[in-house]
């Protein structure tokens, strides 16, 4: 018998450790990349600060769709806005974020590829044509889902 509760005793033991240290790995993972995220994205400042030299001019995207052709007789007189949670400057990095913003629920968020003096690939999850609206989605981004997000607005096109 008491061989038998060794036995088990060490495989208890056994299972126990792997969660620990699989829990552990899991925890250093989050970190690390949570430093790249911090290490390779741009701030809200930054971004704000090189907005001026960027422009947005990709037709294909969908939030672009959204904004200039679901109702195209009224005009954008105060828009349009994208609301943009995350600016890097690589495309793998974006498309790393981009797959934690779709896992907290936002399905229709996507790239975007803003191009000046530098490049910048933007995780856009909403697109607005008031000020207001936009800021109510970058305040439900932080506060429930502590997702730092900011609003672009894109200039007139030509």
């Amino acid at each position: 018998m008491t061989s038998r509760y060794r036995t088990i005793f060490i495989l208890i033991a056994v299972i126990v450790g792997f969660f620990a240290v699989s829990s552990l790995l899991v925890q250093t993972m989050h970190q690390v990349q949570a430093w790249n995220d911090e290490t390779h994205q741009f701030s809200e400042a930054e971004a704000l600060a090189l907005e001026p030299q960027f422009s947005f001019t990709d037709s294909t995207s969908g939030l672009f769709r959204t904004l200039f052709t679901n109702d195209p007789g009224e005009p954008v007189v105060d828009g349009p806005y994208l609301v943009l949670a995350g600016s890097f400057a690589t495309r793998s990095r974006a498309k790393q974020h981009l797959r934690r913003i779709k896992k907290a629920g936002f399905r229709t968020a996507e790239i975007l590829y803003f191009k000046g003096k530098r490049e910048i690939y933007a995780i856009g999850v909403g697109a607005h044509r008031t000020m207001s609206e936009a800021s109510q989605q970058v305040e439900l981004l932080s506060r429930r889902h502590q997702l730092e997000a900011y609003v672009h607005k894109i200039r007139q096109q030509s």
